[in-house]
């Protein structure tokens, strides 16, 4: 068991298997441009585009000196790269490369890893891309819609925000403390003691799912009825657009 963990596959192997043709075989239909592109992107990262700036608020001029150090970084990266792609020429990337030298367990470890990596980024890429976006319509006097621009769990939490802000300045300070534990109390009861009550329920209001685990009631309906509601007991009282302005695009931020 233990030398099968470590078990390598021979490169005649690897070769055997990339020259197969199927239905569930790769094509070569990049070509080195593609190829260069693919490999600069992945190599140089979306920190340099979205990181910038906070890192000249606290290097200063000296954020260039970390710019050349990770240049080098990056050509010695990409040199590796393509050492071990001229040695192996084959689909796979890491994974590939660590099956032929090091054996199938640090294969698995690295193709996890390369998967996580990549999902990851392509959150990251997805929220600094966005920001962009929004900015540059700004500077082009279009704007977009806040709802828009972001996503379902952002939203919940600035309805959140703005509820707490409400609700304190007439409620009793315990009962906004033990709304948010509340809620979490009665979702977490619904899914454990009733299974067949939290189906009908999701089948009635298409209740949302947080970490794995379908909640019992709609969560966006009941933050617009509880703002309502915190909206009347406070006499009238209201957010000034200025300081909801700065709470919806603030809870977005990179």
């Amino acid at each position: 068991m233990a030398n099968s963990l470590f078990l390598k596959k021979p490169m005649n192997l690897l070769l055997q298997e990339a020259g197969d043709t199927g239905e569930h075989s790769l094509r070569r239909t990049l070509g080195p441009v593609s190829l260069t592109a693919l490999g600069i992107g992945a190599i140089i990262g979306a920190g340099i585009f979205v990181l910038s700036g906070l890192g000249a608020h606290y290097a200063g001029p000296g954020l260039m000196l970390s710019f050349v150090i990770s240049g080098l970084g990056c050509a010695f990266a990409g040199l590796c790269y393509a050492e071990f792609a001229a040695m192996i020429p084959l689909a796979g990337s890491a994974y590939t490369y660590a099956y032929a030298a090091l054996g199938e367990l640090f294969a698995w470890i690295i193709g996890w890893d390369l998967t996580l990596e990549y999902a990851m980024g392509a959150s990251t890429v997805s929220s600094g891309w966005s920001n962009h976006f929004i900015e540059l319509l700004h500077i082009l006097h279009l704007k977009m819609p806040l709802w828009l621009a972001y996503d379902h769990w952002t939203a919940l939490r600035t309805a959140e925000n703005f509820i707490a802000r409400d609700m304190a300045s007439t409620a009793d300070p315990s009962l906004v403390a033990g709304t948010q534990a509340f809620l979490d109390r009665v979702g977490i009861v619904i899914a454990a003691q009733s299974p067949e009550l939290l189906q009908r329920a999701h089948d009635l209001v298409g209740a949302p799912t947080i970490f794995g685990m379908e909640i019992g009631f709609n969560l966006p309906a009941f933050c617009i009825a509880l703002r309502i509601l915190g909206f009347l007991r406070g006499g009238g009282y209201g957010v000034k657009p200025d300081v909801r302005e700065k709470y919806v695009r603030g809870a977005g931020s990179y």
